[in-house]
């Protein structure tokens, strides 16, 4: 008996010392995090677990004017799908007013919980980038080796910030999420995340293939510091979340050094969500006020289009998805497990969709769920 307490006891430790010393220590916070709780993957409740940097609400708070045909019920015929797949709420904006503000009576603190967005962060950082071409601390097409001066050698030298918003760095980073010593494992669970990417470099040709990876985002939060007094968070909420006159506190998780894990983790609910598709459907503008270069914002909900490798990327833009649906032409922020922004521009229409889980399966290119969306939201202002 002793012996085998032993031979466990120096197991342990061994698997320990193995961890860390591979650099993978992030695995202990990913078992926290999720396995210990039953999930495989990272789930929308995570915030408890999270350090994170409060982003404050505007200190001008816009409460949003109901629609006259305001709802904060969902139809029967969706309600068996929705509790299915752990919905924590859904909202509708037409042309300016709360059409349907709805939250799950089936979850706990539903109605509070701030959820977490996933890869709609992505779009924020965008948001955040657009704020400061506005203010004229850089341009799309500048060289990324102007602010990070690692890629001024080898092909990451012909590098530009535009490729990078377009997810078209030709930076191998890898986007598995259940790799767990990938690099989004170590991102979202390690330390010293923006470290991390000094070791990756342009494979190839800058500019070409173009892949969907975190990474880019991470590098664009680089640059963003490298023209900035104030950590990303701090950025974002100085100069759109507060603009937009945010009603409520969200929150960024952060890693041991203070840098947000910018391609996730930015916790709201689905009416502040809200706020950043109307942005979308508004083109930056805030009232009378140009928040985000109009420009840039056109550029951000335009495809990518052809390129040299004989691809033509028609879903994608500056970190933000793109379709047509019954005829509409809407932009997309979407996130893991189906948390999703939709702005719909001919109809004025934003709908927002948070939950824990979705329907499986893609549909050119977009998450299939977002048409179920888009078919409650369709349904709700009689456009089908």
């Amino acid at each position: 008996m002793k012996n085998t307490i032993l031979w466990l006891s120096l197991s342990a430790v061994a698997v320990v010392l193995l961890v860390e010393w591979t650099d993978n220590g992030h695995i202990w916070q990913g078992l926290r995090e999720c396995y210990f709780r039953g999930y495989r993957d990272a789930k929308v409740d995570d915030l408890p677990f999270k350090t994170f940097r409060t982003i404050p609400a505007s200190e001008a708070p816009r409460a949003w004017p109901l629609h006259d045909r305001f709802a904060s019920s969902i139809p029967d015929g969706v309600r068996d799908s929705t509790e299915a797949h752990g919905t924590v709420a859904l909202t509708v904006v037409h042309r300016d007013s709360l059409l349907l503000d709805w939250t799950s009576d089936q979850i706990d603190g539903a109605d509070t919980m701030r959820t977490n967005a996933f890869s709609m962060a992505k779009t924020f950082t965008a948001f955040a980038v657009g704020t400061a071409v506005t203010r004229g601390l850089l341009s799309v097409d500048d060289p990324v080796s102007r602010y990070l001066p690692r890629f001024r050698e080898g092909p990451g030298a012909d590098l530009t910030i535009r490729q990078v918003l377009q997810m078209r760095s030709g930076i191998p980073f890898g986007e598995s999420y259940r790799n767990p010593v990938g690099f989004m494992a170590r991102s979202t669970y390690g330390r010293g995340i923006l470290e991390r990417t000094a070791c990756y470099d342009v494979d190839g040709e800058a500019g070409v293939p173009w892949k969907y990876q975190g990474g880019n985002t991470l590098i664009l939060q680089e640059i963003l510091l490298s023209v900035i007094d104030v950590p990303l968070g701090t950025w974002f909420a100085e100069t759109v979340w507060q603009p937009l006159g945010a009603a409520e506190d969200a929150a960024w998780a952060v890693d041991d050094r203070g840098h947000e894990r910018n391609y996730c983790c930015f916790y709201s609910r689905a009416t502040e969500y809200a706020r950043l598709g109307q942005l979308l459907l508004d083109t930056g503008r805030v009232d009378s006020v140009q928040l985000i270069d109009r420009t840039f914002m056109e550029e951000l909900m335009t495809p990518v289009g052809a390129l040299p490798n004989g691809t033509d990327i028609q879903h994608y833009g500056y970190q933000v998805w793109m379709g047509t649906h019954c005829g509409h032409a809407f932009k997309s922020m979407q996130g893991l497990h189906g948390q999703y922004i939709v702005a719909v521009p001919d109809l004025d229409l934003v709908a927002v969709r948070t939950g824990f889980d979705r329907p499986k399966g893609k549909l050119r290119h977009i998450d299939g769920d977002v048409y179920h969306t888009l078919d409650l939201a369709f349904d709700l202002v009689g456009s089908r």
